[in-house]
């Protein structure tokens, strides 16, 4: 009786997870198509001010180029710990 009850609370709570889950993963998705050419151009002036040895600019663009990466890893992070608690609780 308790098993059945437990399941009934948690179907609407794992379901907007999932939900959650999938939406994320989707989001993550659509921004690697805005930001990755936005990187690589950031990229791109970063070798042509360290070739004009513009070293203030180059270092503007390093902080720029490093916070867009960890932007990129920490969604990742908070997508994959999304979806291993939507698969967490869909086990219980």
């Amino acid at each position: 009786m308790m098993s059945m009850l437990k399941k009934i609370v948690l179907f609407p709570i794992s379901l907007f997870v999932a939900f959650l889950a999938l939406m994320a993963r989707w989001l993550l998705t659509l921004s690697s198509y805005v930001v990755a050419p936005l990187m690589l151009y950031i990229f791109g002036c970063g070798i042509y001010t360290a070739y004009r040895q513009t070293w203030n600019q180059f270092l503007i663009l390093l902080v720029a180029e490093s916070l867009c990466f960890v932007l990129f890893f920490g969604a990742t992070a908070i997508t994959e710990g999304i979806g291993r608690f939507s698969e967490w609780l869909a086990e219980l």
